[in-house]
């Protein structure tokens, strides 16, 4: 067994400790034993080869060897502020920017957005981006901030980051990466209004067209993370 699962606390002294949902499937869906080996990540860049030494209800305890650190990105963060789609798209389009690389999401809430950003909502997308890291071997998980209007989120980013709204009408995207954090604002499926997009140039946002087609909102958040990420 070389399964991967995400440990809320880091090893201490050679052991760990599984709870919650990532113990129940270790234990009762791939029906774990003592002595299979296994792999922890803690989602912020390091991973242990593990052995289970003892399986309980809902806890398993673990025997660890020494960590492995991932590398640090080489390309600059990017964040993507998305207006979320609706149902099952949203966790299809988690899944895809996690196995990308993309650094950050921040859920916009837009004027003619169809989804909104609910605490439930936002809970089962953090499931999804775990479900996704240990599906793809990412240590590092995907950031989901609170959700945040298009001016929120281009306020939130550093200084000196290059940012850009996905527009089918806007100019040809960069076509070398960038060397300084990026923030891409992908709209709802009716488009950002004319004042959303007003106040986007004005805090310094660039459209740029990400294809030679409109796009939905999923595409146009992978196509962004498959040029920045």
């Amino acid at each position: 067994m070389s399964e991967r699962f995400h440990v809320a606390a880091p090893p201490a002294d050679g052991r760990a400790v599984l709870t919650g949902d990532e113990a129940r499937h270790l234990a009762r869906v791939l029906r774990g034993r003592v002595g299979d080996h296994v792999v922890l990540f803690d989602g912020v860049g390091t991973h242990w080869p593990a052995e289970i030494t003892a399986i309980g209800r809902d806890r398993i305890d673990l025997r660890t060897a020494a960590a492995v650190t991932e590398p640090a990105p080489a390309a600059p963060p990017l964040t993507l502020a998305v207006a979320l789609p609706k149902g099952e798209r949203q966790q299809w389009l988690v899944e895809k920017l996690t196995e990308l690389g993309v650094s950050r999401l921040v859920p916009l809430v837009t004027t003619r957005g169809v989804a909104q950003p609910t605490a439930a909502a936002l809970q089962r997308l953090g499931r999804t981006v775990i479900e996704a890291c240990k599906q793809c071997g990412r240590d590092r998980l995907l950031a989901i901030g609170e959700p945040a209007t298009l001016t929120t989120a281009i306020t939130d980013q550093p200084a000196g980051s290059l940012l850009l709204l996905a527009d089918p009408r806007g100019d040809a995207c960069p076509a070398a990466p960038p060397a300084q954090p990026v923030l891409v604002l992908v709209g709802p499926e009716g488009g950002f209004t004319a004042e959303e997009i007003a106040a986007a140039e004005a805090a310094g946002a660039r459209r740029v067209a990400l294809a030679r087609h409109v796009l939905r909102v999923e595409t146009a958040a992978i196509a962004a993370a498959a040029r920045f990420a």
